[in-house]
């Protein structure tokens, strides 16, 4: 299975970024983790296929939760904090393969994930692959952990990055998939969807980690590195309560199946 060259160059994009990314990227609920077993009606057997996994954010909460799970990264800098914990777990293994080709066994696994990448993905080529891969009824979930855009510190925040970032895209998630994407990605039978409170309390520290670990922002030495942490700060003195600053989140799921 081909992949064109702008997925290709998707896969490179947090070179650089997994240490960060891993230390200030929230996790999931577990209220989301529940809900999803429960209508995947995952058993003791059950393998989840965990796509785009980074640096195992979704795999490792996957595997807290009892779950086999097979972690696929294409990025080296990703796979290798990946791997690392794999080794402390026989229920966490990898594959560095991208999602749209994983090279794992036809209707080996019961559920796929994709937590905060099916946005870099070729939709097609993916479906594709989690209809191959899936056991007779398992299922797709497509997971992101959203700035709730409708409030003062999320505007407050797009406003700091588009005065640093002229090319800033607008805070990543599924706000940049249209309802068709969805539509046609879950066809013939649709999905649920569901959403979760997740809203973080966060240190200054965490703060300015959560927002630099995102692609679109300049790395230390780029000048306005240091002119979007200056205003991040002054953006977390003036929203804090004490020495936390609440970032709001809301986890937005989006669950069905990929044939018949």
């Amino acid at each position: 299975m081909n992949m064109s060259a702008a997925a290709y160059d998707n896969s490179t994009r947090f070179t650089g970024l997994a240490g960060i990314y891993d230390r200030f990227r929230p996790g999931y609920p577990d209220a989301c983790l529940q809900w999803m077993a429960d209508r995947a009606g995952l058993t003791g057997s059950a393998v989840v296929a965990d796509m785009g996994a980074g640096t195992g954010k979704l795999s490792e909460e996957l595997v807290l939760n009892g779950l086999r799970t097979v972690a696929v990264e294409p990025n080296p800098d990703m796979f290798e904090l990946l791997e690392r914990k794999s080794a402390m777990t026989s229920l966490l293994t990898t594959v560095r393969s991208r999602a749209e080709d994983t090279g794992l066994e036809d209707s080996s696994v019961s559920l796929v994930t994709a937590g905060q990448s099916f946005h870099w993905f070729d939709p097609e080529a993916f479906r594709e692959e989690c209809a191959r891969i899936l056991a007779p009824g398992g299922r797709v979930a497509l997971l992101w952990n959203s700035r709730r855009r409708e409030t003062a510190l999320v505007q407050a925040n797009a406003e700091v990055f588009r005065r640093h970032v002229p090319a800033f895209p607008g805070f990543s998630g599924d706000h940049r998939i249209s309802a068709e994407v969805f539509a046609e990605f879950f066809r013939p039978g649709g999905y649920e969807y569901r959403e979760f409170e997740h809203d973080q309390m966060l240190t200054l520290d965490e703060f300015l980690g959560r927002n630099l670990s995102a692609t679109y922002a300049p790395r230390e030495g780029d000048p306005a590195h240091d002119r979007l942490v200056t205003d991040l700060r002054a953006l977390f003195e003036e929203y804090r309560e004490s020495d936390l600053i609440r970032f709001p989140l809301v986890t937005r799921v989006f669950m069905g199946g990929v044939t018949g």
